[in-house]
């Protein structure tokens, strides 16, 4: 019976999902986009190149602490949603909880900047080849609510969504949801703080994902075929728990809720997981177990 539990185990880690960040590229709609102000003439194809991770900087982050009992400890909620934010009495202004400090809560202001993607690292617009006119004729904005739980050890995540639109700067008839993810749990260490998601939509022929054998798949139809593209946010936490000058007590829609902001510095990077390729040697160790257990009970 060990030899069996022994093979079971070494099964079960040999046939695990695994997967590491790939680079990436989007497919455009069409060549309409390609801005010719700084490259010339559009290339010949709808594609950017390749890159390693979306990036973001002063994403204004709003992070709401059920304060019902006094204490921000417990649930809360990160939200850059308009609608949820107003329903909060944002904006306001008035003293932290520390009793001293102003405190002023804006609503983000997503056409200038604190809700957008801003790079597709390395590429670096506008001077970059074969960047599609990331950021001069289109760019991707996120919306995004996430859900957690605050300890002493700091903030949990839990549940939650991650949208991106594709923003046209020249004609919002094109802007629509291109990508949305399912938030599946976090870290925090020390001071960075992890998010993972599994990819739940994503528009056809959009974002490309290469894997661990170093192909390019289209997301939406790895998600098509049963599959589960993923994507890990990573940022900045400064402090991970609130302080009281950070804080504005507000009367929430559900009672009195703390609220913090802060602008937030990260990336998005996407992966494709495959069955390790070890999972047939990891099958045959299964057999192996069952056949030495047989062999000993029958000695």
């Amino acid at each position: 019976m060990k030899t069996l539990t022994i093979s079971l185990a070494a099964a079960t880690a040999l046939t695990a999902n695994v997967a590491s960040a790939g680079l990436m590229y989007i497919n455009l709609p069409d060549n309409s986009y390609d801005a010719t102000r700084f490259i010339g003439a559009p290339d010949a194809d709808t594609m950017t190149g390749t890159f390693s991770e979306f990036g973001y900087s002063q994403l204004l982050a709003t992070s709401i602490y059920d304060f019902t009992d006094g204490s921000v400890a417990g649930s809360f909620f990160d939200t850059n949603d308009p609608a949820t934010l107003a329903s909060y009495g944002i904006p306001t202004s008035g003293t932290a909880l520390d009793g001293t400090t102003t405190v002023d809560l804006v609503m983000p202001n997503c056409p200038l900047g604190q809700c957008d993607i801003d790079a597709l690292s390395p590429l670096v617009p506008p001077l970059a080849t074969d960047n599609e006119g990331f950021l001069q004729t289109w760019d991707l904005q996120v919306e995004y609510t996430f859900f957690g739980d605050l300890g002493a050890g700091g903030p949990t995540y839990t549940g939650g969504t991650f949208d991106v639109y594709f923003n046209d700067l020249n004609d919002n008839t094109n802007d629509r949801l291109v990508l949305t993810g399912e938030l599946t749990g976090s870290l925090l260490s020390p001071a960075n703080l992890y998010l993972y998601f599994d990819i739940t939509f994503v528009e056809d022929n959009f974002l490309f994902i290469q894997d661990d054998n170093g192909v390019f798949i289209d997301a939406h139809d790895k998600l098509a075929a049963g599959g589960t593209p993923t994507l890990e946010l990573d940022t900045n936490v400064d402090p991970p728990i609130p302080t009281p000058d950070q804080l504005l007590l507000v009367a929430g829609p559900s009672g009195p809720a703390a609220v913090r902001q802060q602008p937030l510095d990260g990336s998005v990077t996407g992966s494709i997981p495959e069955p390790a390729t070890l999972g047939l040697l990891g099958a045959g160790l299964l057999g192996i177990g069952f056949a030495g257990s047989r062999r000993r009970k029958h000695a």
